[in-house]
Order: structure tokens, then sequence, then C-alpha cells
């Protein structure tokens, strides 16, 4: 019975310790909500003060850049208005009476503004972990665009779990997947700056070299044109796009004329003839070969522009230390150029051709034809 009545004992007395303690609880709850209270209408109260007095100092700055205006004109006009001279004075004495009253008021607003900005500040102290979150919500916005700003979301929250409930999941889902098409396109765009830093310096060697090369055509090209007083070049057209790159040959015939691209209609037959021939030459003189072959080159050629080729072929292929050159044509005008290192080779075939065409005497069929066309005169 006694051991009975200490344990009802002791639970007493650990339930009034406990009332006691949560009582104590209590009032440091409550002590705690006040305090936040008192801080709460505090912040208020000065940041209604800060409004206020900001609204002054606008007023104040406005009316000091009116006096700063009219002392400017007042200034300007001086010599025309000195008869208003003094009483613009007092005028100017009074407003920068004014604004050294407007300018005290200003700093108390400053003074005050440096005050919430240190409440500011504590409060975002026991915040640190959300303070760049909490600095970009209230940022440049008034208390009441915060609180349409929050009413906003909430409502936009409540639409979103009534309409789609997965609305959440599906957004998560969708920012991976942009996040992972970003990194996919920041690879993308990583190689397609090492293949332009790739391809300048691939340019940067071939650049030059392809133009030293045309240069040496072009040199080339134009001698050839210079010497049947015409005019040639052949001049690389760049383009930002690789494949439009190409090779423009501009030709002048004419002393009247200026250069011109070579095209399928501006020169004609004949002038396109020379130019391509030329051109090839101009090309052959960078490649060295023991020996060219040119096949009936003259073919459709205009009598002058035949000449001017042949004679042009003719220096080229006897000077020294150049290639041999085999000439096959079915045809050769009268009076053309020839040189002693050249060696004409006739070759009789066809189908009117004797049986015994090997012991054909070339001279004996010339003496013929001489003498059939003295008798013809």
């Amino acid at each position: 019975m006694i051991v009975a009545n200490t344990v009802t004992e002791a639970e007493e007395r650990r339930r009034e310790e406990s009332t006691q303690m949560m009582e104590v609880i209590r009032n440091r709850m409550y002590a705690a909500q006040y305090d936040l209270d008192k801080l709460v209408m505090a912040k208020y109260n000065a940041a209604m003060r800060h409004a206020a007095s900001l609204e002054d100092m606008r007023e104040a700055h406005r009316e000091y850049v009116e006096t700063k205006i009219r002392s400017i004109e007042a200034m300007s006009d001086v010599n025309g208005l000195k008869k208003h001279n003094s009483e613009i004075v007092k005028r100017l004495e009074a407003e920068k009476a004014k604004l050294e009253e407007v300018t005290q008021v200003a700093e108390q607003a400053r003074a005050v503004g440096k005050q919430m900005s240190k409440m500011t500040q504590d409060l975002l102290l026991e915040n640190a972990d959300r303070r760049s979150y909490l600095q970009d919500l209230a940022e440049g916005k008034t208390e009441r665009d915060v609180e349409i700003e929050i009413e906003a979301e909430r409502a936009q929250l409540e639409l979103i779990h009534t309409s789609n409930p997965d609305i959440l999941q599906e957004f998560e889902r969708r920012a991976q997947d942009i996040e992972r098409l970003r990194r996919k396109v920041e690879g993308v765009n990583a190689k397609v700056a090492e293949m332009a830093a790739a391809q300048d310096s691939l340019m940067a060697k071939f650049e030059p070299k392809l133009d030293e090369l045309i240069a040496q055509i072009n040199s080339a090209f134009a001698y050839n044109f210079e010497q049947i007083s015409c005019s040639g070049e052949v001049r690389v057209h760049k383009d930002e796009d690789f494949e439009q790159w190409a090779l423009n040959i501009m030709v002048r015939f004419r002393e009247s004329e200026t250069l011109q691209q070579l095209t399928a209609h501006r020169q004609s037959g004949g002038e396109r003839a020379v130019s391509t021939i030329f051109f090839l030459m101009a090309l052959q003189s960078l490649a060295q070969s023991p020996f060219r072959v040119v096949d009936e080159i003259n073919q459709g050629m205009d009598p002058r522009n035949e000449r001017m080729m042949h004679e042009r072929m003719v220096e080229i292929a006897c000077r020294e230390h150049t290639s041999q050159y085999f000439l096959i044509t079915p045809k050769l005008l009268p009076g053309l150029r020839y040189d002693p290192k050249m060696r004409i080779l006739c070759i009789a075939s066809g189908e009117f051709m004797p049986r015994d065409g090997g012991k054909l005497d070339f001279n004996r069929c010339l003496a013929v034809m001489r003498g059939m066309a003295a008798a013809g005169a």
C-alpha cells in the first residue's frame, strides 16, 4: 500500500512539472510572436515613412531642377533683363533656401532609408538560405505588387492541381529534356567551333598557296595575250560558301573594250577557242611533261584567230628546254609561221587510199598537183 501511494505521488509531481514546463514554453511562444509582430509593425511603419520621405525627396528634386532651369534661362537673358535682376536674385535665394530645407529633409529620409535597409539585411540574415530568392521576388516592386503576385501564384497553383494533378511531373520531365537538349546544343556548338577553327587553319595554309598558283597561271595567261596585242587575266572568285569559289577568265580582244569575263555568249567562237587554248597553255606551263599532244585545236576557228594561235604555239613549242609538242590537224592555212626546229609529217589515210599506198610518193603527187595548177592557169 505504501509503494502504491509513492508511485502515485511521483506521477503527480511529473504531471505538474510537465504542465509547468508547457506553460513556460507557451509563454515564450506568445512572447516571441509578440516580438515578431512588433518587428513587422515597425518595418511597416518605417517603410511608410521611407515612402513618404522618398516622395518629398522627388518633389524637392523636381523643384530643384525647375530652379536650375530658371537660373540658366535667367543667366542667358541677363543682358535684356537687367531691370528684373534683383527680383530674380531674390527668387533664386528663396529657392536656394527651399533647396536647403528640402536637402535636410532628404538627408533625414536617407537616414531612415539606411535604417530600413539595415532592418531588411537583418531579416535576410535570418533566412540566409533563401536570400537571393527573396531579393529577386521583391526587387523593384511595391508591397502591393508583391501581394498581387502572391495571390496570382496561389490561384494558378490551385488551378494546376484541379485541372492536371500530374503537371508538376510533366514540368520536371520537360525541364530534364530541355537540359539534355541544351547540353546537346552546347556539344554541337563546341564541335562547330572546333570545325570552324580547323577550317580557318586549313584556309590559312591553302589560300596563300592557291593565290600563288593562280598568280603564276595569270602571269603566263596574260603574257600569251600580250603577244597577240590583247589582254587577259585569271582571277579567283572567293565567296563565303566555299562551293561558290571559281576561276574567272577575263579577256579583251579590242582596244575599245574593257576586260570581260569569258562566257558562252559574250565572245565569238574563235575568241573563246583562243582564250581556252591560252588558258590550257598557262596551265601546262606549271606541269612538267616530256611531250604534249594537241589534237585538231584549230577546228572551227576563223583564219585570224587560227594564225594567232598557231604563231603563239610555235613560239612556245620551239623554246629551249621545253616539252615536245605534237600538233595533229586535218588542215593548215597557207602562209603560217614555221620554225627550223619543227618537223611536218603528212599522213595519208582513208578509204580512197590506193592498195599500194605504202609506196605513195608525196613529191610526185605535189609535182602532179602543181602541173595541173599551172595548166589551169
